[in-house]
């Protein structure tokens, strides 16, 4: 009889010592998905800082603005960064949960005129990263029929 109730003690054991290394498990990619996400998130927010105003209006902005080579810089480091950080997404890397937080203002940020112009430019870049290059388009074209 003892036999049996050590045994079922050391399975209850093991039962909680599996369910306590998932939890921390999974509480910590949540965190370091957390963690990739907020520091994407802030260098995106610094990149958009160092814009003109004018560059991120949605109206009235002609489609050629004319930025300098420092501008036209930063906004491909935006589209770089947004690409990181959807690749870390499609990768696992991001908990779709946290993804939802911003995507809507990340694809805001891809609609800009600025932005669109540079895409233009960027395109043969993205052919070698088809996932990305079909993101984009699905974006612009959700756009354009609204």
């Amino acid at each position: 009889m003892l036999d049996h109730i050590l045994r079922f003690v050391t399975l209850g054991t093991v039962i909680v010592g599996i369910t306590a290394i998932y939890t921390a498990l999974h509480t910590n990619n949540r965190r370091l998905g957390a963690d990739i996400f907020l520091r994407y998130s802030d260098r995106i927010s610094d990149l958009r800082r160092r814009l003109p105003m004018t560059a991120l209006l949605y109206e009235g902005v002609p489609a050629s603005a004319e930025l300098t080579p420092e501008e036209v810089r930063t906004v491909h480091e935006v589209i770089y960064s947004i690409f990181e950080l959807y690749e870390l997404k499609v990768h696992g890397f991001l908990p779709p949960a946290i993804w939802k937080i911003r995507e809507p203002d990340i694809e805001r940020v891809l609609l800009l005129p600025v932005v669109q112009q540079e895409l233009t430019t960027l395109r043969g870049w993205f052919v070698k990263h088809p996932r990305f290059a079909a993101w984009v388009d699905q974006i612009e074209n959700a756009h354009s029929r609204s």
